[in-house]
């Protein structure tokens, strides 16, 4: 069929979240963050997340840079792409005041 896109093995995503240089990334910001949210306020809660200030599909060069990272909160963590967009000058200030 010319609709057909390969078995389920071809559509997998690429996304290697979880391999080991993601989770030293990950515990590198963690550790730098304090093990705390950088936006500290009144409506901080849940677990906490590395989040990527300037996203993991768009650029891959910069998914394991220290800097591109920041430890948020599961509240403060944006969950819209447009969100994010708008909260990347913010989130680089954050950084930038360690």
């Amino acid at each position: 069929s010319p609709n057909w896109k390969g078995g389920l093995e071809m559509r997998k995503k690429e996304d290697r979240r979880n391999d080991s240089a993601y989770q030293e990334w990950r515990k590198l910001i963690w550790i730098r963050d304090g093990f705390r949210c950088k936006i500290i306020n009144e409506e901080c809660g849940g677990r906490i997340e590395a989040h990527h200030i300037f996203s993991w599909r768009d650029n891959k060069s910069l998914r394991y840079i220290i800097n591109n990272g920041i430890t948020l909160c599961h509240v403060h963590h944006p969950r819209k792409r447009v969100d994010e967009q708008k909260m990347i000058p913010v989130f680089e200030q954050l950084v930038k005041s360690n």
